[in-house]
């Protein structure tokens, strides 16, 4: 058996819930197909499809039969016209199969009951569905130097993809995502007035604030006093004085920069808009950011400990946004970004 195996099946695992939480939620799909995959995504958060491959060798009906589940889901919403279920289902159940052939042998076309499914029909009646494989994501630790969004949004969703939550960091992600779903409330208010996801304003409190609603969102000032580290002097004396009230702050951190004028907010964009709030110092050194893959295998030393100073050995003891947001979709929290 390859020897990266694992980390790539625990990739596709939270992918897997990632996927079946939204469908279980959107109700423009049939109740039968919404419990179908609310009751596979539970499946896979007790990590079956990790047991199924750390006891292939002796259990190798078990991988077969949870790709079989998500083909029999596909065969049940196309019972309903509409929909996109196949459509968004479908690379999922390639990637399974693909991973089942190279662990076997055996050819993927095979992996699944022979006329319950085929991969290259499915696939060709969809066209231009991603094909995961097709993008690779930068070795671990790195990242790619340019700071334009299209040169590096297919990165963003690789490296989403493919990043694997440290064991040892797992409940940390988790406390820290709990706490985010837990102030919903607060952040709901933002999403009404700006259009903003109350959960990506959630992901720069955490960041920034460690959740404290005593400080600017802007870098964690206290509300007490304009803020003093950069941006330095916000909220100025037009928008209100201190101290501050913690929405106040917060709305003029986001529309400081603009963020209210956005309506691309898809994976890819959540992620670099969270970059960039933090600095591109990183990426600048070809280095993946502690500011969203702290605590997964993306990330492992070097950080800038102060405004323009960068140690090699210091290590982030935050968990990255996009952990915690990787950690809010296995959750079913939130729905996967598109």
């Amino acid at each position: 058996m390859p020897t990266d195996i694992i980390p790539e099946v625990q990739a596709l695992n939270q992918l897997c819930i990632g996927q079946l939480m939204e469908i279980s939620r959107d109700l423009r799909h049939p109740r039968d197909v919404q419990l179908a995959a609310r009751d596979l995504a539970l499946k896979l958060a007790d990590s079956q499809l990790e047991k199924a491959v750390e006891n292939f060798k002796g259990n190798t009906e078990a991988f077969v039969s949870i790709t079989q589940e998500f083909v029999d889901l596909i065969s049940l919403a196309r019972k309903y016209p509409g929909g996109d279920v196949v459509a968004l289902l479908t690379p999922l159940v390639r990637k399974l199969s693909e991973l089942s052939a190279r662990m076997t042998g055996t050819p993927a076309e095979t992996v699944v009951k022979a006329g319950s499914f085929s991969l290259d029909a499915d696939l060709s009646a969809a066209p231009g569905l991603p094909v995961m494989a097709e993008i690779t994501a930068p070795a671990r630790g790195t990242a790619g130097i340019s700071i334009k969004f299209a040169d590096i949004h297919d990165e963003y969703l690789a490296t989403f993809d493919a990043a694997v939550i440290s064991p040892t960091k797992a409940g940390m992600a988790q406390h820290q995502a709990g706490l985010l779903a837990a102030y919903r409330a607060s952040y709901q208010p933002l999403q009404e007035r700006l259009g903003i996801p109350w959960y990506f304003v959630g992901l720069i409190h955490c960041l920034e604030c460690n959740f404290n609603f005593g400080t600017h969102l802007h870098n964690g000032d206290t509300l007490m006093h304009r803020t003093v580290r950069v941006p330095a002097g916000r909220p100025t004396a037009d928008v209100a004085d201190p101290p501050f009230a913690w929405l106040t702050s917060a709305m003029d951190a986001l529309v400081m920069l603009g963020f209210q004028t956005q309506t691309d907010w898809s994976l890819a964009a959540m992620l670099y808009r969270l970059e960039r709030y933090n600095g591109f110092g990183y990426r600048r050194r070809g280095l993946a950011s502690p500011y969203l893959w702290s605590f997964s295998d993306r990330y492992s030393r070097g950080k800038f400990v102060s405004d323009g100073k960068y140690d090699p050995d210091a290590v982030s003891a935050q968990c990255g946004a996009a952990v915690v947001l990787k950690t809010l979709i296995a959750s079913g929290a939130v729905s996967r970004p598109a």
